[in-house]
């Protein structure tokens, strides 16, 4: 049996990380590695070796096979047999799937949030908007202090944005795309790949379309949105000096979605 967890040392996202207590140490051990991998600590391609996940995270073998099969099943680990487990690759293709899947799902349950929009729906929009505002005007000034907390505002109110839509397996979907999403943004937000001037406008014209509840035009903008980021995002990280490349490459598969 797994050994009980009262608590386990955290390393949250954003300015308002805490030390979450788990059922066990299995669970434990699972959200710190799939901490470590979303957010760069664990390298893509990164051999796990039980040993050094022992010594970097103080778990047993047992709860880290056990984390470590969890995380098999999200795609955030590959496991080869005898040879044990790596970080998942990152990769092109992989990102492009990822954006691609995003265009069909996060505008759809846009719309259905604000199809369903309450007053509470509104509150934790303009909550979130108001954070990722205060936190975007400071990324330029120190983007190394700042990249973490950007992201998690930033998922923070993409989520606000679909959580009302009536669907929690839409929502279960939109959350797994956005951890692995994380993992191609994190490192484009340390080489400023985005403009931010760009980022926070179209975050405000987003935010003024859901609060006017005007659906179809804030689905029209969160899809230009997604394409913006992923044409500047794929053009830093797969093609640096090359002019063109990048941006036709997410384009192109956009044209089906």
């Amino acid at each position: 049996m797994d050994e009980t967890a009262t608590s386990a040392p955290a390393q949250g996202r954003g300015d308002d990380a805490t030390e979450p207590t788990f059922a066990t140490q299995s669970e434990a051990a699972y959200h710190r590695i799939r901490e470590a991998i979303i957010t760069g600590q664990l390298a893509p391609n990164e051999k796990l070796l039980l040993d050094g996940l022992r010594e970097r995270f103080r778990f047993g073998t047992s709860p880290l096979r056990e984390a470590l099969s969890r995380l098999a099943a999200d795609r955030l680990v590959i496991a080869r047999g005898q040879r044990g487990f790596r970080v998942a690759p990152i990769s092109e293709e992989e990102y492009r799937d990822i954006v691609n899947m995003r265009l069909l799902l996060e505008p759809e349950a846009l719309q259905r949030s604000i199809a369903n929009a309450t007053l509470a729906w509104e509150g934790n929009v303009a909550a979130a908007f108001h954070r990722l505002s205060r936190v975007e005007s400071a990324l330029d000034r120190a983007p190394d202090d700042s990249g973490g907390i950007w992201e998690h505002e930033n998922q923070r109110f993409h989520f606000a944005l679909v959580e009302n839509c009536g669907s929690p397996w839409l929502l279960n979907f939109i959350t797994a795309l956005a951890d692995q999403a994380e993992r191609y943004r994190r490192p484009a937000v340390e080489m400023r790949a985005v403009p931010m001037e760009r980022l926070i406008q179209e975050h405000k014209a987003l935010f003024d379309a859901a609060m006017s509840r005007n659906a179809t035009l804030a689905a029209e903008l969160l899809k230009v949105h997604i394409r913006n980021a992923a044409s500047h995002l794929s053009k830093a990280l797969f093609h640096a000096g090359d002019d063109a490349a990048g941006g036709q490459a997410i384009e192109a598969g956009n044209e089906q979605a």
